[in-house]
C-alpha cells in the first residue's frame, strides 16, 4: 500500500506540474492562442459535435448541391457537379472516371432526387445549424438558444452557409477557363465572403449584444486558417479519391467526401473556440459583463415561463 500510495503521488505531482506548464505557456504571446483554443476545443467536446455535424452535412447538404447545381445547369453533360469535382481536386485517369459515375447526370428521377434532398435538408440539415448553435454557446460559455429563435436563427446561418459555399465551389469553377486576372480579382472575394460569413456567425447562432469590433480579429483569422486548411484538405482528397475509389469503387468516392467533410467540420467547431477566446482578449471588463447580463437574464426568463 505504501508504494501504491507514493506511485499514485508521483502521478498527481507529474500531473500538477504539467498542467503548471501548459498554464505557463498558455501565457505566451506566440504560443498562448493556439494552446487556449486547442483546450477550448477539448472543453466543449470538438470532436463529438464536429462528428454530428459531418454526419448531417452528409445526408442532407451535399445531395442538396448534387441535385441542385444538376438543375441549375440544366442537366449538361459537360458542366455536372462531376465534372466540378475533377477540377476542384484535378483528379486524372481511373479517379476522375469513378468520379463521372459517381455523379451521373440523370435526367430521369431529378424530382425525385430533389424532393429527397430538400426533405432531408429540412430533417437533418438544421441539426447542422443547431450543432453549430450548440458549439458556439459552449465555446462562449453561454446558454443555447431555444424556442422558434432557435429555428429561426438557426435557418439564417444555415442560408448563409449554403450561398457562402455555392459562391466558392462557382468561382473555383469559373476559374478553371478564365484568365490569370480573374484568378486575382477571386481571391479577394472570396477571402471577403468567408470574413462576412464568420464575422456574422456568433452574431447569428447567439442572440447576444456583442461589439463587431472584437468580433473581427477573430474572423480575419478565421479566413486565414481556412486557407491553410483548405488547401491541406484538398491535396488529401486527392489521395483519398484515388485510393478510396480504387478500393471501393462509387462507395469508396462517398467515403473520401466523408472524410473531406469531417474535416472541414472539425475546422468549424474549432473557428467556435477561436472566436471565443479572440472576444475574451479584445473584449473589454464591461461588454464581458453585459453578455454575462444577458445569459444570466435569458435563463432567468425562461425560468419564469417554465414555471407559470
Amino acid at each position: 500500500m505504501p508504494a501504491l500510495r507514493s506511485w499514485a503521488e508521483r502521478v498527481g505531482s507529474a500531473g500538477r506540474r504539467s498542467a503548471d506548464h501548459l498554464n505557463a505557456l498558455e501565457q505566451r504571446p506566440l504560443l498562448g492562442f493556439p494552446i487556449a483554443t486547442f483546450r477550448r476545443f477539448k472543453e466543449i467536446d470538438g470532436k463529438q459535435l464536429a462528428f454530428l455535424i459531418a454526419g448531417n452535412m452528409f445526408i442532407s447538404v451535399v445531395p442538396l448541391f448534387i441535385v441542385g447545381y444538376a438543375i441549375i445547369e440544366a442537366f449538361n453533360p459537360h458542366r455536372t457537379i462531376a465534372v466540378v469535382v475533377i477540377q476542384r481536386f484535378h483528379l486524372q485517369g481511373q479517379t476522375a472516371a469513378l468520379v463521372r459515375q459517381t455523379f451521373t447526370n440523370a435526367r430521369s428521377g431529378r424530382n425525385v432526387a430533389l424532393s429527397l434532398s430538400i426533405g432531408s435538408l429540412f430533417v437533418t440539415g438544421f441539426s447542422v445549424a443547431t450543432t453549430v448553435q450548440t458549439a458556439y454557446a459552449r465555446a462562449f460559455r453561454v446558454e443555447p438558444l431555444r424556442g422558434m429563435k432557435k429555428f429561426g436563427r438557426g435557418a439564417a446561418w444555415l442560408a448563409l452557409m449554403l450561398a457562402n459555399t455555392a459562391l466558392a465551389l462557382t468561382l473555383r469553377y469559373w476559374a478553371q477557363s478564365r484568365p490569370w486576372w480573374f484568378v486575382a480579382l477571386m481571391l479577394p472575394l472570396l477571402g471577403g465572403a468567408n470574413f462576412l460569413f464568420y464575422l456574422l456567425t456568433p452574431r447569428l447562432v447567439l442572440d447576444l449584444p456583442f461589439e463587431w469590433r472584437h468580433l473581427v480579429p477573430g474572423a480575419a483569422f478565421s479566413v486565414i486558417v481556412f486557407g491553410i486548411v483548405n488547401a491541406i484538405s484538398a491535396a488529401l482528397m486527392r489521395n483519398w479519391l484515388s485510393a478510396y475509389g480504387h478500393s471501393y469503387g462509387g462507395f469508396g468516392i462517398a467515403l473520401a467526401f466523408l472524410s473531406w467533410i469531417g474535416i472541414i467540420a472539425t475546422f468549424w467547431v474549432w473557428i467556435s473556440a477561436i472566436a471565443a477566446v479572440y472576444w475574451e482578449r479584445f473584449a473589454t471588463a464591461r461588454e464581458v459583463a453585459q453578455i454575462e447580463g444577458s445569459a444570466v437574464s435569458a435563463r432567468g426568463n425562461r425560468h419564469r415561463i417554465g414555471s407559470r
